[in-house]
């Protein structure tokens, strides 16, 4: 049976902003601390993730605090320009759509700390798969990498970390966690997902560390701040917390006071910005082939605009014809290419819309007037596609309430029941018609939104067509040179 790759993203990371309960990222709980026997960090700013996929995000907000950056997670999505990206890709058998949140992590948190002086080094375990390939990549992008041996090592920088002031920016598996709020991924074994917390402080004569987790009231009928501080500074096992993070292969992350600022936060932040917006594949993935695969930016939510109609989904859905258990597996997939729509594009709603806010605050120095208003006319097609059931429900379909997820289960079961694929479509063609729609309005207002900061920061033409005219310029080399090598050797006529 061929693979089907279709990005859901439900459970992989858990974050997002409290705009959705209404109370502020920054309010932080009660908990009295207590002071570690060896090494504890004073509290901030309890920075709460806010839903199903912002974890990295909410954590590096707290990180940036401790390194003496007062960033709230609003601001941290805007400053990554995370919040303003989106990544697609179509290729034969395979469909994945990416937030900006969830596409890179490093190398937009790499930016984030260059413009605010803040020294920023990831840490990979030494058994994480083509380890050596990842260190090139990212080494031959600016980024400080480290290794990690095995158990002691990771330990042994957690301690250094914490020794000098600072916390350690891990990836966990949630499902080892103390809280409860992952119970819901325990019922469904659903293990390996990648988590981010703080390590704030180890106690050797405990055998337990101090974690700040901005997970927690992500899930199920307890979605909610957590009022009552479980997040902040709880403590973990030694042989809880290495099961969590050695299942995530040890990946660390630390954030530690280099220099100042960026004289002009304005002039690096707002041209990657523009970028991102317009979709220039090789500053989304630089030295990849994903820049020329995928659709990025408004490029993508255009394309999928013309890929999620009837039309296009049929499409899609052919190159599964023939296989084994054929009606249930495409009614499989395009129950999944509802879900993770909707799951992705409302994560990307959420940080977007917290970023178009918070970015007049970050780039002072500069009139954004006309871009504010061309980002806010992306937000009315956002919600009337977005639903936040998706990624607070990942495990339980039968709660799902959104009108994109609902439409492609209800297209999903008519065809598992009767095996009409044309019946099984026709009732809802208007209402794909509908999201089409909707995913081009983002498009537009993407690319107008884009276009306002080119006006102030005009394209440098090298960036965007550079690689197009070094291929081109090498394929002409080649031509010039076969063509060389055939008149040699054939007498002119």
């Amino acid at each position: 049976m061929r693979k089907l790759a279709l990005l859901v993203m439900l459970t992989a990371l858990i974050l997002i902003t409290p705009q959705i309960a209404g109370i502020s990222s920054n309010e932080q709980s009660s908990t009295t601390f207590v002071q570690s026997d060896e090494g504890l960090l004073p509290a901030t700013s309890y920075v709460w993730q806010e839903i199903n996929g912002l974890c990295a995000w909410a954590a590096t907000a707290m990180a940036m605090q401790y390194a003496g950056v007062q960033l709230d997670l609003h601001d941290v999505l805007a400053a990554t320009t995370v919040g303003f990206s989106f990544a697609y890709f179509q290729i034969n058998d395979t469909l994945l759509m990416f937030p900006g949140a969830l596409y890179t992590q490093a190398e937009p948190t790499k930016f984030l700390a260059d413009l605010y002086g803040v020294n920023y080094t990831i840490y990979l375990g030494d058994t994480v798969p083509y380890v050596e390939q990842n260190i090139q990549v990212w080494e031959s992008e600016g980024l400080t990498v480290g290794i990690i041996h095995g158990e002691d090592d990771a330990f042994d920088l957690m301690r250094t970390t914490i020794d000098s002031g600072y916390p350690l920016l891990v990836s966990v598996d949630p499902t080892w966690l103390p809280a409860s709020d992952y119970d819901i991924l325990r019922e469904a074994d659903l293990s390996g997902g990648g988590h981010g917390i703080l390590i704030v402080g180890y106690n050797d004569t405990e055998g337990t560390a101090t974690i700040i987790d901005p997970g927690v009231g992500s899930f199920g009928d307890d979605f909610g701040y957590p009022i009552d501080g479980r997040g902040n500074y709880t403590k973990i096992t030694y042989t809880a917390l290495n099961n969590a993070w050695s299942n995530r292969y040890y990946i660390s992350n630390t954030f530690l006071p280099s220099g100042p600022a960026l004289a002009s936060v304005d002039d690096s932040l707002g041209p990657l910005i523009r970028d991102k917006l317009l979709g220039v594949g090789t500053i989304y993935s630089p030295n990849s082939a994903n820049a020329y695969y995928g659709k990025f930016g408004e490029m993508a939510f255009r394309t999928m605009s013309e890929d999620m109609d009837e039309a296009g989904i049929k499409s899609y859905l052919n190159v599964f014809d023939g296989i084994q258990d054929e009606v249930q597996f495409k009614s499989a997939a395009i129950l999944f290419i509802g879900l993770g729509l909707e799951a992705q594009v409302t994560l990307q709603y959420l940080s977007y819309r917290a970023a178009l806010a918070s970015l007049p605050t970050l780039m002072t120095d500069t009139n954004l007037s006309e871009f504010i208003e061309a980002g806010d006319r992306a937000l009315p097609y956002f919600e009337e596609i977005v639903d936040n059931s998706t990624l607070i429900y990942p495990t339980n379909f039968t709660q799902i309430t959104g009108y994109v997820a609902t439409t492609f289960k209800a297209i999903a079961e008519s065809y598992n029941a009767t095996g009409n694929i044309d019946a099984a479509f026709a009732p809802y063609s208007d209402d794909l018609n509908d999201i089409c729609a909707n995913l081009l309005g983002i498009a537009d207002s993407w690319r107008d939104a884009g276009l306002a900061l080119e006006k102030i920061w005009p394209n440098n033409f090298l960036t965007l067509y550079g690689p197009v005219i070094a291929f081109a310029g090498g394929a002409i080399v080649v031509a010039v040179v076969v063509l060389i090598w055939w008149t040699r050797k054939k007498p002119s006529q």
